[in-house]
C-alpha cells in the first residue's frame, strides 16, 4: 500500500521524506498538481519525486497518482462498511446482547422474503419421496451440514453431512432416491460448485442449493437452489448472516418434514422416554466401574 509505504518513511532521505510528508497532508490535491508542482511546493527538486517514486515500487508520478487515487476510493469504501458495522472496539455486553438479536432478525425477514413459496414446496415434496438426504458443505458450512443431518436423523429420515463427492456411496446408493442440498454462503465455493456438477451430470439425485446470490455458475448445476441473503461486511459477521439464513432454511424443510411424520415422531419419543430409565441407569453402573478399572489398572502396574 502506497500511503503505508509514504507513511513508514522507510529508508527515505530527508528531502524524500519532506515529499511523502506534503502527499500525505495534500492527498486529495496531488491529482492537479504536476511533479515540478509537487517538488516546489514540498521545497524539494523534480528529481527527488522522481527517486521516491522508484522507493515506492511505481513507475513514475502518474502511477504514483493513480495508485493513490484507488487507495483513497478503497479507503472510503472501508471506511464506510465499518461505520455500518453493528459491532466496534467500543460496543459493550449490553449493546451486543442487543445487537444479535436484530442480526438474527433481519437474516431471517430477508431469507423469508427471498424465498419462493412453490420452490420450497416442490423441495419438500421431493424430501417426502426420497429415500436419504445428503447434505454437502465445505468449512462452516459443512458444520451446519453436520447440524441439519442430526435433526433429520431424530426423525428416522437417513441423511448424513458430506465435504465433498464420494463416488463409491454414490454409485453403490444409486437405486434410492436421494436428495442433495449443496450449501455455499457466497454461492461461489469452487468446490461445492464442482459437487454440484458431478452432482447433476453423473447421479439422479435431486440437486437443492442453498446459495448466496454473488454468483450464477452453480444454480445451473442446481433442480432448485433457494438464495440466501449475505451483507456487504469487513468483518465475520457476514458469517452470522449467513448462517442464521441457510439454518432458518434447512429448519423449515425439518419442521414441515416433522408435521408430515407427526404421530411417528410422537410414538418414537414416547418410546425413548419409557427406555430413558433403563439408559440413564446403564451410564450410572459404567461410571461406578470406571473408578474400579483404574484402581485395578494401578494395582497391576505395581
Amino acid at each position: 500500500m502506497i500511503l503505508e509505504r509514504l507513511k513508514e518513511m522507510k529508508g527515505f532521505t530527508h528531502q524524500e521524506q519532506a515529499v511523502a510528508q506534503y502527499i500525505l497532508s495534500q492527498v486529495e490535491n496531488i491529482q492537479g498538481m504536476s511533479s515540478d508542482e509537487l517538488a516546489k511546493a514540498s521545497y524539494t527538486s523534480k528529481a527527488t519525486v522522481v527517486r521516491l517514486c522508484k522507493k515506492l515500487g511505481v513507475a513514475g508520478y502518474q502511477e504514483l497518482k493513480y495508485e493513490l487515487i484507488s487507495e483513497m476510493i478503497q479507503n472510503i469504501r472501508v471506511n464506510q462498511l465499518l461505520s455500518q458495522e453493528p459491532i466496534t472496539e467500543k460496543s459493550t455486553y449490553s449493546e451486543i446482547l442487543d445487537t444479535l438479536p436484530h442480526l438474527y432478525d433481519k437474516a431471517i425477514t430477508d431469507t423469508k422474503l427471498c424465498m419462493d413459496k412453490n420452490v420450497m414446496i416442490r423441495i419438500f415434496n421431493r424430501i417426502q419421496v426420497a429415500d436419504r438426504i445428503d447434505i454437502y458443505g465445505s468449512g462452516i458450512s459443512y458444520i451446519l451440514a453436520q447440524s441439519a443431518a442430526f435433526k433429520f436423523a431424530t426423525l428416522g429420515m437417513e441423511c448424513t453431512a458430506y465435504e465433498g463427492v464420494n463416488g463409491h456411496y454414490l454409485s453403490a446408493a444409486k437405486k434410492q432416491k436421494s436428495v442433495s442440498f449443496v450449501i455455499t454462503f457466497t454461492g461461489a465455493n469452487r468446490s461445492m460448485i464442482d459437487v454440484a456438477r458431478y452432482l447433476k451430470s453423473t447421479t439422479d439425485t435431486y440437486v437443492v442449493g442453498i446459495v448466496g446470490r454473488h454468483n450464477d455458475e452453480i444454480r445451473k448445476w442446481c433442480n432448485e437452489y433457494v438464495e440466501i441473503p449475505s451483507r456487504d461486511s469487513l468483518l465475520s459477521l457476514k458469517v452470522v448472516t449467513s448462517f442464521t439464513a441457510t439454518t432458518y432454511v434447512l429448519d423449515i424443510f425439518f419442521s414441515m418434514y416433522l408435521s408430515r411424520h407427526y404421530e411417528q415422531h410422537v410414538r418414537s419419543s414416547l418410546e425413548m422416554v419409557c427406555h430413558e430409565s433403563l439408559r440413564t441407569a446403564v451410564d450410572y453402573w459404567n461410571m461406578r466401574e470406571l473408578p474400579q478399572e483404574s484402581q485395578q489398572k494401578e494395582g497391576e502396574e505395581k
